[in-house]
């Protein structure tokens, strides 16, 4: 009988006391990689990229410094521009009133209007003061995604960049996980 007692004494005391040192000694602590610290890489293709050996820090006129930044690239339209629009539509409805947070949608002016999305306007709320839709003609567009951003083809449709034009992650929203992650890593971002 003895040995039950000090068994379930154990069983509950122990996680009962592992608790409490966790919460008097430990610490939760989330990073979030910083892309580029030693600068960008040979392995990206696009060649107008600066290639210095150091912090890569995005330097564009439509990126301007200051706040966290989610940029979002899109060319075509569809039904898979609908489904990223209602991703990011997630996002604002989180974020719309943090004024250190905005999101910008840029459109390929040589494949999609601007006007060819108010459609979707009637299904998503675009709030103006979060939200910015802006049409690049082709060559602005491309240098903004692939020079700037250090993106190509492959690679996801938004990224993430910190108030110090840092770029803080790439995210294919298309996957409810991704847009999960985005959500979440803004939250950390946005409380350090």
């Amino acid at each position: 009988m003895r040995k039950k007692g000090v068994f379930l004494f154990l069983l509950i005391i122990l996680p009962a006391a592992i608790f409490v040192f966790l919460k008097i000694f430990g610490r939760n602590e989330f990073t979030i990689p910083v892309y580029y610290e030693q600068g960008l890489t040979d392995s990206l293709p696009t060649p107008c990229l600066d290639r210095t050996p150091q912090q890569y820090i995005v330097n564009n006129e439509f990126v301007p410094q200051g706040g966290l930044k989610v940029i979002h690239f899109e060319r075509l339209d569809g039904p898979v521009l609908k489904t990223r629009l209602e991703a990011l539509e997630r996002v604002q409805d989180v974020f719309y009133d943090e004024k250190d947070i905005a999101l910008s949608t840029f459109l390929n002016g040589n494949s999609i209007q601007k006007s060819d999305i108010t459609d979707y306007d009637k299904r998503i709320q675009f709030l103006d003061q979060f939200w910015t839709i802006n049409q690049l003609d082709s060559t602005r567009w491309s240098n903004l995604k692939y020079c700037s951003m250090a993106m190509s083809n492959l690679d996801n449709r938004v990224v993430l960049v910190d108030g110090e034009n840092k770029i803080r992650g790439y995210y294919n929203i298309l996957e409810r996980e991704e847009t999960d992650r985005l959500i979440l890593e803004l939250r950390i971002l946005k409380s350090k």
